[in-house]
């Protein structure tokens, strides 16, 4: 890996390293790329050799204070994205429309253990070498999130589209065996993959926890699958639930989850906050509702007990008799999708009982992936702009971030914020997805 930058005063200066030399190994392991580097940055002794500009190799000894950084920038990091193999019969990419405005970089099929250490992505292993499982095992990459859909190796074969399927347990065993926590997941295939409490017990020895999520079905969906309807949610459900008192009896933790969209289906409550502990699965769509709530009524009760926010409460106040009312002081519209449109519009309904805000929840259709696809992430810039032309939104549109790409204005169709906002002649303000973020948005507090 070739060297960006040295910083000044650091240790990599101090042994006579410069921008254009390129880090060939270290402890006596070739550097592939940035997590080594990472790695080593964080011990105390190791050899260094370096190929210098000029083109000679040259060692050194590196003695430092633990988590003393050496102080390199490189030109790249060399994380090359590995390819999924699989044919998964559930795969989403394969399940995209081929329309041309949609955003390039969903297509990538990844399955790559590097992204899954570094950005929790869910990965199969099954395209990781034994080179690489000695390497995440070296390295401690720790932790990472497993697909698994079944532990039975002919059935995760079918599920996968492995033609001489491999079982996993013993590949997870090696892993959690060499201090590697795993997060593992059943993606529920209504079928096929209805061995769940096995699977669940097999992996509950093994691994930190399981979530149960609900296959996604676009328009586009392999036509052998089935959706998961009311009465499926309804049965996932009791095994999880059930599962969970034997589990928290055994290991002190409930380990298996399943996703809210389960509960939504069933048209059940969501369980406590409290019932998902560390909310260890959030990411997959589990315990987000009750996340949500947990900060939304903290948030709330924090602001209305500050006295710095006298000023602000005073003048958001509702007026004290009937014959007083008043125009709002803010009229927002939210957008949000079917899956949370019920749980939005509550907590709207809370606010504007508080407070002399006006807040207007629209329920978007996907239109780009179909009407089976109800969570928000994946709602595009026409979806909204469609569902709401005409509307009157009032003073601002407010959106989850969740549905622009990170750091981006931009939706998964590639339109922009700003021309969503021009399209509907309103403000558009994207809010973060928490119950935090919602309420000081609303409210006009600082985030």
């Amino acid at each position: 890996m070739k060297i960006l930058n040295v910083d000044k005063g650091s240790i990599a200066e101090k042994l006579g390293l410069h921008s254009g030399d390129s880090i060939q190994s270290i402890g006596g392991f070739p550097i592939e790329d940035i997590l080594d580097y990472q790695f080593f940055d964080a011990e105390e002794h190791f050899e260094l050799v370096v190929q210098k500009k000029d083109g000679t190799i040259k060692s050194y000894h590196v003695n430092k204070e633990p988590y003393d950084s050496l102080g390199i920038t490189f030109e790249h990091d060399a994380l090359t994205t590995k390819i999924c193999r699989n044919n998964c019969m559930f795969c989403f990419v394969a399940q995209l429309p081929k329309n041309p405005d949609l955003r390039p970089t969903l297509r990538v099929k990844d399955d790559d253990y590097r992204l899954s250490f570094m950005d929790g992505c869910y990965i199969t292993l099954s395209n990781v070498t034994n080179q690489d499982l000695d390497r995440i095992k070296r390295l401690k990459l720790s932790p990472l999130y497993i697909s698994v859909h079944s532990t039975d190796p002919n059935l995760r074969g079918k599920l996968m589209g492995f033609n001489n399927p491999q079982p996993i347990l013993p590949t997870l065993q090696d892993l959690a065996a060499n201090g590697i926590k795993l997060h593992t997941q059943i993606v529920y295939c209504p079928g096929y993959n209805e061995d769940i409490e096995n699977s669940a017990r097999a992996l509950a020895l093994i691994s930190e926890s399981l979530a149960v999520v609900p296959v996604g079905l676009t328009r586009y969906h392999n036509r052998h699958l089935l959706p998961v309807t009311a009465d499926d949610a309804s049965r996932i459900i009791a095994i999880v639930e059930k599962l969970q008192v034997e589990f928290l009896a055994q290991k002190d933790s409930r380990f298996i989850w399943a996703a809210d969209e389960f509960y939504i289906k069933a048209g059940k409550a969501m369980p406590a906050s409290c019932s998902y502990e560390s909310y260890c699965q959030i990411e997959n769509g589990v315990g987000l509702f009750a996340k949500f709530e947990e900060d939304f009524d903290f948030t709330l009760e924090d602001i209305l007990e500050d006295k710095a926010n006298k000023k602000l409460l005073k003048q958001l106040a509702l007026p004290k008799k009937a014959s007083d009312s008043l125009k709002p002081i803010k009229h927002y519209s939210i957008a949000t999708a079917s899956s949370s449109h019920a749980f939005i519009s509550q907590k709207a309904a809370q606010l504007s009982s508080q407070f002399n805000i006006k807040l207007e929840v629209f329920e978007v259709e996907n239109l780009f992936f179909g009407s089976s696809v109800t969570v928000s992430g994946l709602l595009t810039g026409g979806c909204i702009a469609t569902a709401l032309k005409d509307k009157r939104l009032g003073d601002a549109l407010l959106l989850p971030d969740v549905t622009l790409r990170d750091g981006t204005e931009d939706f998964l169709d590639n339109m922009t914020v700003p021309q969503l906002s021009a399209q509907l002649s309103v403000p558009v303000i994207a809010t973060g997805s928490d119950g935090e973020s919602f309420v000081r948005t609303i409210l006009g507090l600082n985030v």
